[in-house]
């Protein structure tokens, strides 16, 4: 029996009531896990992509099938296009210096423009390494993603053979080259993989510097609050030894004031009762 016959003897499936699309399985081989972290599943996703579309071209190379080359194609590209959409992202979201509001605000007026995403992430590159060596593998990149976005600039064309206006995506013949075309997104690939790692290490000493930063600005703080209450403390006995040196100084003052007060006080009184005892004498 050749493939044909095997093949038309099976059991042609049709949909099934009460069928589900999305279930759980007990099959560790057989389930998918995600969802379970932000930075896994950006790589997630941008891993699946691709390494879809790599099998895709093989499959398809490897077929030697005209129809499987001409259909197979669509798929191909608007996955790799996905990731080279997500590594620019990816790479943008991870590491820039933006806040977080005008991420999301590069995000949502990029939408899926590779160019203006580009735009955001050529200058930490171009800041990773100093020279011309790195310029220029820089400007090999943006050339590469500008290649994509000319050929799909909205993420459209790989999905649908017409636009919203019913007018033919590709008006002309067109032929790629599917196994150069795997070869470069790998080349792209190995590069956002080198430069993930190296701004992963920069932003990891940034973390460790800002750290110790705010381990010594703590201790300075702690230093500096100790020495003031010393000061304060030293400034409060000095202030309290003076005011009451002034304190005795005034008691002092006070008293002697009022003896002198009293005195003269006593001094008018006795003279006016011995001017009164003479002036009855007087009078006797």
């Amino acid at each position: 029996m050749d493939e044909l016959e095997f093949e038309l003897q099976e059991e042609i499936k049709l949909p099934q009531k009460g069928g589900r699309l999305f279930q759980e399985t007990s099959n560790y081989y057989e389930f998918a896990h995600f969802g379970w972290g932000l930075k896994s599943s950006f790589y997630g996703y941008i891993r699946g992509y691709k390494e879809v579309s790599d099998k895709a071209v093989e499959y398809a190379v490897q077929s030697k099938d005209i129809a499987i080359l001409d259909t197979h194609v669509f798929p191909i590209i608007f996955n790799y296009r996905q990731f080279l959409e997500l590594s620019l992202k990816s790479l943008y979201l991870d590491y820039s210096s933006d806040p977080i509001i005008e991420k999301i605000a590069t995000l949502k007026s990029a939408s899926h423009d590779l160019m203006k995403m580009w735009q955001k992430l050529e200058p930490m590159l171009l800041n990773l390494y100093a020279g011309k060596e790195n310029k220029d593998m820089v400007n090999t990149v943006k050339s590469y993603v500008k290649q994509f976005h000319d050929t799909d600039r909205s993420s459209f064309n790989f999905r649908y053979p017409i636009t919203k206006d019913m007018v033919p995506v590709f008006k002309t013949e067109e032929r790629y080259d599917l196994v150069n075309l795997k070869s470069r997104i790998q080349e792209l690939s190995n590069y956002f993989d080198g430069v993930d790692g190296q701004l992963d290490y920069l932003k990891s000493c940034q973390e460790d510097q800002d750290a110790y930063r705010r381990e010594i600005e703590a201790e300075m703080r702690a230093i500096q609050a100790e020495y003031e209450a010393e000061a304060r403390a030293e400034y409060e006995a000095e202030a309290r030894a003076i005011q009451a040196e002034y304190e005795a100084e005034a008691r002092a003052e006070y008293e002697a004031e009022a003896r002198a007060i009293r005195a003269e006080i006593e001094a008018e009184i006795r003279a006016e009762y011995a001017a009164e005892m003479r002036a009855n004498m007087e009078r006797e």
